[in-house]
């Protein structure tokens, strides 16, 4: 009985030490600051529970079918819709960061009420940006742009008339790419909430992730990893 316990209790070993050695994967969807954001606070997150991590660069489309499919580990943050979206992936309940969407212009400048008052204009959006793609449905001049940067371009060369993203990566975008043209309409359309979500072959640490994250929320830490994140991007940019 002895021997047995002994053999039961080194494979347990082996499988905890295997298991903190592997390097999980989540995507990021690519030249979108609030992400990078995000990425770090993930960093933070994971490191209190001792799982090394790692994110790779995607266009947010194809992000969400290597997560959904299980190819990686999930997503770094996405809106709550998703949840509801894509079963397959399991979000954690407690959100991370935040994003306001907002209205990008050059040549307008009008008071936002809500997503219906902007189905007169053309609209860039970048695929697979859920919030964007749901402000937008049903209008008939929408442009759908494989990266921000790309749309940005495209509204500075008056290709479209608006442009939607979050307004922490469309101030970050214009700032790094030295267009002064650009600017943002208010007040944005809305605040949402963006949640940290891994696939489901991952559901056994949600509870554990959830633990940390509530911990780091009720602390401040949450906010202030968020608060240094955007002032190290801004400073990276160019902002005073």
């Amino acid at each position: 009985m002895n021997k047995i316990l002994f053999v039961l209790m080194i494979s347990l070993f082996i499988s905890k030490a295997a298991s903190a050695e592997t390097t999980l994967v989540f995507a990021q969807i690519r030249d979108t600051p609030d992400q990078m954001i995000g990425a770090e606070i993930l960093k933070v997150i994971y490191s209190k529970i001792g799982i090394p991590i790692k994110m790779v660069d995607m266009p947010g489309k194809r992000a969400l079918k290597e997560s959904s499919e299980g190819r990686i580990d999930g997503e770094v943050h996405r809106i709550f819709q998703i949840g509801e979206d894509y079963p397959t992936l399991i979000r954690v309940p407690t959100p991370i960061n935040y994003i306001e969407p907002s209205v990008f212009s050059k040549k307008h400048n009008f008071k936002i009420t809500d997503c219906a008052a902007l189905k007169n204009y053309s609209v860039g959006i970048v695929r697979g940006v859920r919030h964007a793609e749901l402000c937008t449905r049903g209008m008939d001049k929408v442009q759908v742009i494989n990266y921000s940067v790309k749309m940005m371009e495209l509204l500075d060369a008056d290709r479209v008339d608006i442009a939607i993203t979050a307004k922490t990566n469309g101030l970050v975008l214009i700032k790094k790419m030295g267009v002064e043209s650009i600017h943002p309409l208010y007040p944005p359309l809305s605040r949402m909430m963006v949640y940290h979500y891994v696939h489901e072959k991952n559901k056994e640490l949600v509870p554990e992730i959830e633990k940390v994250i509530i911990g780091m929320q009720r602390s401040g830490e949450l906010e202030i990893l968020r608060e240094k994140g955007l002032k190290t991007l801004l400073k990276k940019a160019g902002s005073k």
